[in-house]
């Protein structure tokens, strides 16, 4: 094969690869609307389009910006169709997932603008949740601020077996903060706050959209939890204080459920939360919430974002006051107390799953060498 590197030949799809699935995807510059009622925003977005293969495999995500959901099964041979249809370079990253070095979309095969590339690869992961986005050099961060991501879901005989919420009941959950302007428009790094310690949005995202709410029945769900922020790392636990149940982290399940006050979310961690509705009257209403926590940043810049004096100033005879950290007084810090979505049960329904008590078998294998 010949690898595709900016500006340089491409390569071509492998005639003794036998494809179970195959799809077409781009990336490309769009306007979709973000907040209700008011101009559409710009994005960067990938469309797809499926060849061949279950038709779940692709699943849209209708009114946002975010990339379809991809259904896979494991040991399924893939082959993706890329091209870049957008004015800048970029490359897709499928994070997660246990692919050859050549269909990882590593930034040495960045696309420059109308390139293609052949993704080939079999899906060797057990169950569990992984997500892609682009991956080229020096763009990674505000490609995918501005829209260049997606969740992927991976099934197993194992996963097949247990008594867990599926189809209707399994939902992406991909969290997201940014900040837009008067004109609706997503900012990224404007000040000098988000270029030391990273970026923090003032607005929450939940699968594109703000504001959101889900209608649930009284039963369990699966919510696939993703953290597509650039930087901020949320803690998640409920309004009223109930536990939170996870049965899945980053690309597996666990070995059996772990039920927390809360639990801690990184920029590109998953995290698949069973979260149980069964009991509770039609009209109620759960926020889940991204909890108070100190610590993220240095005990002086956390005192200057909430406006508080002290002396040194970082050392810097007061020249990192507020004005040069780009507003740091204003929208959510790291670390602050904010909604995230709200749950309410608008329907009264009796078969439920029980939560298992185990879900995978987890051996480690020892070395005695």
């Amino acid at each position: 094969m010949l690898f595709a590197k900016t500006g340089q030949q491409q390569n071509k799809a492998t005639p003794g690869f036998k494809a179970d699935v195959e799809m077409e995807f781009t990336s490309r510059d769009a306007y979709v609307s973000v907040i209700k009622g008011g101009r559409k925003t710009k994005v960067q977005k990938y469309d797809a389009k499926l060849l061949k293969g279950p038709k779940n495999t692709l699943v849209e995500l209708k009114g946002n910006y975010l990339g379809p959901i991809l259904n896979y099964i494991k040991g399924q041979k893939v082959r993706i169709y890329y091209k870049n249809k957008m004015s800048e370079p970029s490359i897709i990253h499928w994070h997660g997932l246990h692919v050859p070095q050549h269909s990882d979309g590593h930034p040495m095969y960045t696309l420059a603008p109308g390139q293609s590339y052949v993704y080939e690869f079999e899906v060797m992961n057990n169950a569990g949740t992984s997500f892609y986005h682009s991956h080229s050099h020096n763009l990674t961060a505000e490609q995918v601020y501005f829209g260049l991501a997606g969740l992927i879901a991976v099934t197993d005989d194992e996963e097949q077996k247990l008594d867990i919420p599926r189809g209707e009941y399994d939902l992406p959950f991909v969290i997201q903060d940014r900040t837009f302007n008067k004109q609706n428009q997503f900012q990224y790094l404007r000040g000098m706050h988000g270029k030391m310690v990273g970026f923090l949005g003032d607005t929450i995202l939940v699968n594109g959209l703000p504001n959101v709410m889900f209608p649930v029945k009284s039963r369990a769900y699966r919510f696939r939890a993703v953290n597509g922020s650039n930087s901020r790392i949320y803690k998640l636990g409920w309004d009223d204080g109930t536990p939170i149940t996870a049965i899945g982290t980053d690309a597996h399940l666990l070995e059996k459920p772990e039920t927390r006050p809360y639990f801690m979310l990184a920029p590109g961690e998953r995290i698949d939360l069973w979260l149980d509705f069964s009991g509770r009257s039609v009209g109620s209403e759960l926020v889940l919430y991204s909890l108070p926590y100190a610590g993220a940043i240095p005990p002086k810049m956390e005192e200057q974002r909430l406006g508080k004096k002290s002396s040194g100033s970082m050392g810097m005879g007061g020249g990192m006051g507020m004005g040069m950290m780009g507003g740091m007084g204003g929208g959510l810090g790291q670390g602050d107390k904010f909604p995230i979505a709200s749950f309410k049960v608008t329907e009264k329904v009796s078969d439920s799953p029980a939560l298992p008590k185990k879900f995978i078998s987890v051996s480690i294998e020892s070395n005695n060498s």
